[in-house]
């Protein structure tokens, strides 16, 4: 097999979509005072982390269904090694973001002001008052453009070196 299933493709891309938004709520609204913008964006961000988590389950699902692509290097290889830390680094990191970012709702006071609908109920949180749980999001969230940056060389140096494209792996396959 030389792709990844319609299911896998739909997802990786949805997921990706997804992933920069949250990335770009996540530091948008960390560097705002509440208001009712930081209240739009906490809320962006919780209904795409949401989406990402049912997402990555449908995908982690998905992983032991349907057949993946034979691998690109040999299986024994530092590459196809370090290729499959990467693919299932995402998977774990992106789970713990969403549970993390779940609980941390709830014990930094967040959710209640959500389930209002109004900002004025949202706390002022800062560094350091965070809760572990919500300091390790913002820990993970380091590791989640860490394995982006290594996914992204991956194809690169893939593309440059063995002049293949394996953008085409997860594209959608022809009906």
């Amino acid at each position: 097999m030389e792709k990844y299933s319609n299911r896998t493709v739909w997802i990786h891309w949805l997921s990706a979509l997804l992933i920069f938004g949250l990335i770009y709520t996540g530091i948008t609204m960390e560097h705002q005072t509440v208001g009712a913008s930081k209240f739009m964006l906490y809320q962006s961000h919780f209904i795409m982390g949401n989406i990402v988590f049912i997402l990555t389950i449908i995908r982690v699902i998905a992983l032991f269904k349907d057949e993946k692509p034979k691998p690109l290097y040999p299986k024994t290889s530092f590459r196809e090694k370090f290729r499959t830390f990467v693919y299932y680094g995402f998977y774990i990191v992106l789970l713990w973001m969403c549970i993390s970012g779940i609980i941390s709702l709830s014990l930094e006071g967040i959710l209640p002001a959500l389930q209002s609908g109004n900002w004025k109920d949202l706390p002022e949180i800062n560094t350091d008052g965070f809760h572990p749980i919500m300091l390790s999001h913002h820990i993970i969230a380091k590791l989640v453009f860490l394995l982006l940056i290594f996914h992204v060389a991956g194809f690169l140096i893939h593309l440059i070196q063995k002049r293949e494209n394996t953008l085409k792996r997860i594209w959608l396959n022809k009906v």
